[in-house]
């Protein structure tokens, strides 16, 4: 008798809890962007979950500050639920409700909007390669009365300059942060730190040697210790920017600026060519694959004669910025799966469609 009871109390019990875990999960449906709750799965970032709700990236620290229950903006796993704000909501949380942005065509094979290849936010946080012999920046991030580790925007900050380094109120700085080595993957040769362009803080406060700032833009999650400099904006790439000039430059895709293996049409990338090389902000470049292909019937290629493979057009990208040794450049054409390690020819202007380019 009392095994029966207990068995019964048990199963009241476990009905309960399914009953509140059903409450719980609709609930959870519920919220959000009319009911928009998104199931994560094996490779999903904030990033990636903020273009797809909300047709922009960058809302990811919205969406963060949204689900109190992901510790690390960095970290999602499958099967957890990231729910998306309404438009409402994010008027509340101070920014403007997502809209697609307008596009004016295309010009050969390259896609503009609103006149550039790219848009202010997705060039600044492309980051570069920071050389050998360039300091990481001018200050740093040295305190914040903040109790969590990673800051985003609105986000008071201390910065190590102050009125003996220059600094004025409302002046502008970009936070970047020093990363790996970049090694040529061919040569070997080291070119430099890959340098994350995480966000841009503006100066409220100057004293002597230390200043407040409070950050206006956080394109990945900032913590105390991330180096500052000077914010100089770089002047965006439009159509009438691409160079008609005649030169040969050849090069390489070395990786892409949030490590990405396998690219497509709007992936920053760095290449292995720069303004000592006569690389020019608005230089198009053709994709393309050389060498033996990753699947060769071997006995087939002998019978033949085959020893040389031709190559194999990829896809195009225009740069936007360089360096000495190096540039960063937007994917805007992709014809097939584009990957680190494919090589670039620059081509002028004047050249027809990715589809007619002649490697020659």
């Amino acid at each position: 008798m009392k095994r029966e009871l207990l068995m019964c109390s048990l199963s009241l019990f476990m009905g309960s809890l399914f009953f509140l875990y059903g409450m719980t999960g609709l609930a959870d449906t519920a919220a959000g962007s009319d009911g928009r709750l998104h199931n994560v799965i094996r490779g999903d970032t904030l990033w990636d979950v903020s273009q797809q709700y909300l047709e922009n990236p960058y809302f990811w620290p919205k969406v963060w500050q949204y689900n109190s229950h992901i510790q690390n903006p960095h970290l999602i796993y499958p099967g957890e639920k990231v729910r998306i704000p309404t438009r409402e909501e994010l008027a509340q949380m101070g920014v403007a409700a997502p809209t697609r942005p307008a596009s004016n065509g295309a010009v050969g094979a390259v896609q503009t909007v609103q006149g550039y290849l790219v848009e202010r936010d997705l060039l600044e946080s492309s980051g570069y390669i920071l050389g050998q012999d360039e300091a990481a920046g001018e200050g740093a991030i040295v305190s914040s009365w903040e109790e969590k580790m990673m800051l985003v925007e609105r986000d008071p900050v201390h910065v190590s300059l102050g009125s003996v380094d220059g600094v004025k109120v409302n002046d502008l700085f970009e936070v970047i942060r020093p990363g790996d080595p970049v090694v040529h993957p061919v040569t070997r040769a080291k070119l430099g730190r890959q340098s994350m362009v995480l966000g841009i803080l503006k100066i409220t406060r100057v004293e002597e040697k230390i200043s407040n700032a409070k950050i206006v833009k956080a394109y990945d999650p900032i913590e105390v210790g991330d180096k500052v400099r000077r914010y100089r904006p770089q002047p965006l790439v439009g159509v009438n920017d691409l160079s008609t000039e005649d030169k040969t430059i050849y090069g390489m895709i070395l990786k892409n600026t949030r490590s990405k293996e396998n690219l497509a049409v709007r992936d920053t990338v760095f290449i292995d060519v720069g303004s000592d090389d006569t690389v020019r902000a608005g230089d198009r470049f053709l994709i393309y694959r050389g060498g033996e292909p990753f699947q060769v019937s071997r006995p087939d290629a002998l019978a033949s004669g085959i020893t040389e493979y031709p190559p194999d057009v990829m896809g195009e990208l225009v740069v936007l910025k360089t360096a000495k040794n190096t540039a960063t450049a937007v994917i805007v054409e992709e014809l097939y799966e584009i990957t680190p390690g494919d090589r670039v020819k620059y081509v002028p202007r004047s050249v027809p469609p990715i589809k007619k380019y002649d490697l020659n």
